[in-house]
């Protein structure tokens, strides 16, 4: 019976991970009652919940340390929430004030099993390994969709009706032209899942000279094809969020090479002159590598402006009229997030302390929509001819809205909590702990920014990257090696 249970449990955590591309499927969406978040890996979450979780909970078994910190936060949103009963939550289209709250508690416990999973289940070398090859395993069949999209977009300029059928299989909407959005249900989200689990993930294999895979295609490493892949199908996304995510990543890249590159630099200079003297000092090189990255980040601009026809103003702005910065982003076609944001922190500004209560923010839109809103077009449909309750889309701006600063601060402190161990493990010596932990450094700076794309807790790319980051294995095994 044990065994049965083990290989139950063994089964529902590697189709869990073998299914994180796939965010919204109708079947699932279905069954959970959800019109966004219905991810197949849900489901066999709740399998492990079930056969593993509580279990071990009654048996007093040991998990991660994390999750105090995360289980505190937990407890500040509850109180939180507890505290909007005695404030008066505007009406909304006949909505139930319950039900967007039970669906927001329900959507945390998601997260928070997601994360307990992902840094509690593993306990060997062996299953880390074979977890990371399924990651790998089941990127690169969402890399070979993206391009399937990539090529009949770009090439016949249609996509044939088989696509559209597997699509609408897998995913709550269909294609979109000119943008790649994988197994997801839009393209921003494709962006944040490779921006949390997978490109980390095979960014610091690459760094680290490591592979889960013995296999080489001549010199090159399963992980170093699959984030060229990765890089690429982030690319075809246009996804301006899930850009400056990456750039992130490459920022801590660039602050980990920073001192070796400086030091090639020297060297190379000193040879080229031919002396043992060298002919330029450190901070030199560094205001010059800094002037280039500059430069770098404006023809990465230019470039976008060239291919992405929102971007085409990026560099039209004008004080010559009222509320310039919100028409720069109205004319970027970013206007409407921003005011969704911008709702967001109005709604803090009224309650700074709890915030509204989780699943609330909706009800206050239209009371606290800044007036520039109210000439947006999208954001007029949605207020007066869809039945959907708006939300942030931001899980910063969320977290304060509806948990207030004490909320926010208890997240931020935990998400602050990882750290030390990720760094520790990022400089380990031995490899499994060093890519785990680099990946997890790399996940939070892309985090800064996908903290601006999306706002559900449901999602769990960010939950189990963070999880695989901090977790602790048994040595079993020579970690010296992967």
């Amino acid at each position: 019976m044990l065994n049965f249970i083990h290989k139950t449990n063994r089964f529902a955590w590697l189709a869990l991970i073998a299914l994180l591309p796939i965010s919204s499927m109708p079947i699932v969406a279905d069954l959970l009652h959800s019109d966004s978040v219905a991810s197949p890996s849900i489901i066999f979450l709740v399998i492990l919940s079930l056969t593993w979780f509580l279990p071990n909970l009654i048996k007093e078994q040991s998990f991660s340390s994390h999750i105090f910190p995360l289980l505190l936060f937990c407890l500040v949103a509850l109180i939180a929430t507890a505290f909007s009963v005695f404030i008066v939550i505007p009406g909304y289209k006949g909505f139930d004030q319950f039900t967007p709250l039970i669906s927001s508690l329900g959507t945390l416990v998601i997260g928070c099993m997601f994360f307990i999973c992902a840094s509690s289940f593993l306990k060997t070398q062996e299953e880390a390994v074979l977890t990371f090859r399924v990651i790998n395993w089941s990127g690169m069949v969402m890399l070979v969709w993206c391009f399937l999209q990539v090529f009949f977009w770009y090439g016949p300029n249609h996509y044939p009706q088989w696509m559209f059928d597997f699509q609408g299989f897998l995913s709550a909407r269909v294609l979109y032209r000119q943008r790649i959005n994988g197994f997801a249900l839009e393209p921003s989200w494709l962006a944040h899942q490779l921006n949390m689990i997978y490109l980390p993930l095979w960014l610091a294999c690459t760094l680290k000279k490591e592979s889960f895979h013995t296999y080489r295609i001549w010199k090159f490493s399963f992980e170093n094809l699959l984030l060229v892949g990765g890089v690429l199908a982030l690319f075809f996304t246009l996804s301006r969020v899930g850009f400056a995510a990456f750039f992130a990543m490459l920022a801590i890249v660039a602050i980990i090479l920073h001192k070796r590159i400086v030091v090639k630099i020297q060297w190379l200079l000193a040879q080229k002159c031919n002396t043992s003297k060298l002919p330029m000092g450190q901070g030199v090189i560094t205001f010059l590598l800094l002037l280039a990255y500059g430069v770098l980040i404006a023809v990465v601009l230019v470039f976008f402006t060239r291919v992405d026809p929102r971007m085409e103003s990026l560099f039209n702005y004008s004080f010559a009229q009222d509320n310039p910065l919100l028409r720069f982003f109205n004319e970027l076609k970013f206007g409407d997030r921003v005011i969704y944001w911008l709702t967001g922190w109005n709604i803090f500004n009224a309650y700074p302390l709890f915030g509204v209560g989780l699943g609330n923010a909706g009800f206050y839109f239209p009371k606290l929509l800044p007036a520039y809103g109210w000439s947006l077009v999208e954001v007029m449909r949605l207020l007066n001819r869809s039945k959907l309750l708006l939300n942030i889309k931001s899980l910063w701006l969320r977290l304060l809205a509806e948990t207030g600063i004490v909320g926010f601060s208890f997240f931020l402190g935990w998400l602050f909590s990882l750290i030390p161990t990720i760094i520790e493990k990022a400089r380990s010596e031995e490899k499994l702990k060093a890519v785990t932990g680099l990946m997890g450094c790399l996940t939070l700076a892309a985090l800064i920014f996908e903290g601006f794309s999306v706002d559900s807790f449901a999602m769990p790319y960010w939950w189990v990257s963070l999880g695989l980051a901090i977790f602790k294995f048994e040595n079993h095994s020579n970690t010296k090696q992967i």
